[in-house]
């Protein structure tokens, strides 16, 4: 074999090396993990991508706050959990608490939250308790379902190649995907800085098969793309502070410097906002066995 022949086969080689080390593979489409519906209740604190609602005003004429307010709606899901414990299509609420978020016009909002009980002896009715509002950056008609994404920073030689994540709202399903077609009038500036931000896009769409040298993989069909909405209350970040850092605030706090060894659970446990809006511990089953097993033990 010749020097020149021996050169081209290495070249060879090393292509299909990096195609099969690229992050696309043909089973990288597949959903990572299993479907499952997401809940929340004032006990049980949301996760990043539940509970989402879509929004319409109520136009109905009659006396407040029996009428006027708002119809929200589960997306994703087929029905609803309002505030008396029925499971609808969608859900009556008097009223929002946007609780310091920007407000967002009905027809263009997305809306995290918990749909709350509030009322006295003469009537009770749901509010829907704002933890994050997201706005519409078009006006088109919303098709398909709705998913979170974010550009992952990855740049492969061969397609299809997986370069943004998707985690498809109110459920556990998330994938990577080789890329998002965003309609034409939401290509800005602010939309592509927003894919590569922690938080990402929303975006309502379908997803559609590719294929390529490197196997295949899903593209994401967006129809409408949603930007997250910051009040100038926005909520600050949840920390772990205190002397063994055993408290979960949004602010440095002092605590005296007796040890309990179910501090110990805190260390990996996750500080975040609960379902109440305000700073906790996530109870997780981990911290939950951990916490039961440290009170058993004394350890």
């Amino acid at each position: 074999m010749t020097k020149t022949s021996t050169a081209q086969a290495f070249l060879v080689a090393l292509l299909f090396l990096a195609i099969a080390l690229s992050p696309s593979t043909t089973q990288s489409y597949v959903a990572t993990q299993t479907p499952e519906v997401i809940e929340a209740t004032p006990e049980a604190p949301l996760v990043q991508n539940s509970v989402f609602y879509t929004v319409r005003a109520d136009m109905r004429k009659c006396a407040s706050p029996m009428c006027g307010g708002y119809f929200v709606r589960r997306v994703n899901q087929s029905v609803t959990k309002c505030g008396n414990g029925k499971n609808m299509p969608e859900c009556y609420v008097a009223d929002i608490d946007w609780n310091g978020a920007t407000e967002v016009e009905a027809t263009k909002a997305l809306l995290r939250g918990i749909i709350e009980t509030k009322g006295n002896r003469n009537g009770k009715y749901g509010v829907l308790k704002v933890l994050e509002a997201w706005e519409s950056v078009s006006n088109g008609t919303p098709t398909g379902e709705f998913y979170r994404v974010r550009d992952l920073g990855i740049r492969c030689i061969a397609a299809p190649c997986d370069t943004h994540h998707e985690a498809k709202l109110n459920t556990t399903i998330s994938r990577n995907v080789a890329g998002v077609n965003l309609p034409s009038n939401d290509t800005s500036e602010t939309v592509y800085k927003s894919l590569t931000s922690e938080d990402g896009i929303l975006v309502n769409g379908s997803l559609a098969d590719v294929t390529g040298p490197a196997g295949r993989s899903k593209t994401l069909n967006a129809t409408r793309v949603y930007l997250r909405k910051m009040g100038p209350t926005a909520l600050k970040p949840c920390i772990k502070t205190g002397c063994s850092k055993q408290i979960c605030a949004d602010e440095e706090m002092m605590s005296t410097c007796d040890y309990r060894p179910e501090f110990e659970c805190y260390k990996k446990a996750t500080c975040e906002r609960q379902a109440d809006g305000n700073c906790g511990f996530t109870k997780t089953k981990e911290l939950n066995s951990c916490l039961i097993r440290t009170k058993r033990s004394g350890v």
